[in-house]
């Protein structure tokens, strides 16, 4: 009961619920209808999220400006090329931004995990490179899942690509975390 309490929150639903809109409208109105209702479905459950947190994260914010973008140009131009590299393109962003957010103290990922996690300066760039490679290892798979399957099969991966990606860091994370937890912090079996 403790993993579902603590892990599949409102903020993993938000996350989730716009590619389950994407996969669902794909499936009864085709791509380009399904990319107009990921873009709203994007902005809505991320307005929603900040409603409910009561503040803005950072990586949302960025997702909804590359949804808006991307989903635009696609269908602006009617290409779905565009919407295809979106996630790969998020992802690589994402791993940007880690690699970048290295250089601040406390790192991006340790301000972002928003105390949830105490590690040494030593397990942060550890967890944060981690995360890095599993980032970019995500980003090539979607790449080579849309270069080389029907949209319908990529709409399919890339609808279960948010959960599972989130279950992948949450296990890099869990593997991680005993080795680095910081001493002085509080007991890892008390969170």
């Amino acid at each position: 009961m403790e993993f579902f309490k603590r892990y599949l929150n409102r903020r993993i639903i938000f996350e989730i619920a716009p590619g389950i809109i994407f996969f669902i409208v794909n499936y009864r109105l085709g791509l380009m209808w399904a990319t107009a209702a990921v873009m709203i479905a994007t902005v809505v459950f991320t307005f929603l999220g900040i409603k409910i947190e009561k503040r803005i994260p950072v990586f949302p914010i960025v997702t909804i400006l590359l949804v808006l973008t991307l989903g635009g140009a696609t269908l602006v131009l009617e290409d779905e090329l565009f919407i295809k590299v979106k996630p790969t393109v998020g992802l690589c962003l994402f791993a940007i931004a880690l690699i970048i957010g290295l250089l601040l103290r406390p790192s991006l990922l340790a301000r972002a995990l928003n105390g949830q996690v105490h590690l040494t300066e030593k397990g942060w760039r550890v967890l944060t490179i981690r995360w890095v490679l599993y980032a970019l290892a995500l980003a090539v798979t979607i790449e080579l899942i849309w270069r080389t399957q029907e949209t319908d099969t990529w709409v399919a991966f890339k609808a279960s690509l948010t959960p599972v990606s989130i279950l992948g860091y949450i296990v890099i994370t869990r593997l991680t975390v005993p080795k680095y937890w910081q001493k002085s912090e509080i007991n890892p079996k008390d969170t």
